[in-house]
């Protein structure tokens, strides 16, 4: 067995696709899978200042796969796994200490990744990673969904787009997606903050991977972003995802969280009929995201738990 760093912006789809059918061996169950030409898409176009591939092969094979991803020097996250038939042989060990070195290469002081598998928790457990906050998936039937029409307080509006911000309202929604800094995390991560540049990039690389980036937000009478949603379509797919929600701290009980879900979504229904469902993920201990998310009718499909590394 060797372990290569693999350059995904370069490599040929042969091999990221080898990396695309060990996700779906590893995948939770009762989930929509992402279909390979997006998983091209994502690996080669990343969100994160720092990503680093590591192919763990036999016979030219590819048995299991670790992926750092850098967002800040506390803000690391690891993918890590192993094809079922060659678990319990060290490959999952020796990639992780490859993962550990390229962490501590980017200075960050620890990384989390999930689990939701005993095979997941047996693996967490041997190599000293400590448990910590549950997260939810879940899903929406997005084609028997019962919406409402959204309502937002006197004075504040409702406004979608798809794609690029209006160079109007970039500042202030930036701002807002800083809303997401505390929302909960594992122990010992921390968002960095958003600018109007970031926001760009992200929208860049959505571009890239030819996601449809649609986001609904909430805008007070100064004209100031105070929530938002950001879901992601590939045009023609049948399933959709949630990226982000939040509400801005000062503007929170007001009913806005849920306003922008259901508008985002009632409009995705309209503009996107293809779409079947719609996944999310909450922390277990986010109560009032997940109220929202289950009066609007999103179902939990599987548990996943954050493990913390330290380094």
């Amino acid at each position: 067995m060797r372990i290569r760093e693999v350059d995904a912006s370069t490599a040929p789809d042969e091999e990221l696709l080898g990396l695309h059918a060990l996700e779906e061996a590893t995948a939770p169950p009762g989930e929509p899978v992402r279909p390979p030409e997006l998983s091209l898409a994502y690996y080669r176009h990343s969100t994160a200042p720092i990503r680093r591939y590591f192919f763990a092969e036999e016979d030219g094979r590819l048995v299991g796969a670790g992926v750092l991803s850098v967002y800040g020097p506390r803000f690391a996250h690891v993918d890590l796994g192993v094809f079922p038939e060659h678990r319990r042989r060290g490959i999952g060990t020796a990639l992780l200490e490859q993962l550990r070195a390229a962490a501590r290469e980017a200075g960050a002081s620890s990384f989390f990744g999930h689990f939701w598998s005993e095979d997941g928790s047996a693996f967490a457990s041997h190599v000293g990673a400590r448990e910590d906050q549950r997260d939810v998936r879940a899903m929406l039937d997005l084609r028997i969904a019962d919406l409402s029409e959204p309502t937002v307080p006197a004075g504040w509006r409702l406004e979608t787009w798809i794609g690029a911000a209006p160079d109007d309202l970039l500042e202030s929604y930036a701002r807002c997606r800083d809303a997401m800094s505390d929302a909960p995390d594992p122990e010992g991560v921390e968002w960095p903050a958003m600018t109007a540049k970031d926001v760009r990039e992200v929208e860049a690389t959505a571009a890239k991977r030819g996601r449809e980036m649609r986001v609904t937000v909430a805008i007070d009478e100064r004209n100031e972003v105070a929530a938002f949603t950001d879901l992601r379509v590939t045009p023609g797919a049948t399933a959709a995802a949630t990226d982000d929600t939040a509400v801005v701290a000062w503007a929170r009980g007001r009913g806005l969280g849920r306003a922008v879900k259901l508008e985002s979504l009632r409009r995705l229904r309209a503009d996107r009929p293809e779409v079947e469902t719609v996944t999310t993920m909450n922390a277990e201990r986010n109560a009032a995201m997940r109220h929202i998310n289950t009066r609007v009718g999103f179902v939990p499909t599987v548990i996943l738990t954050a493990t913390v590394l330290t380094l």
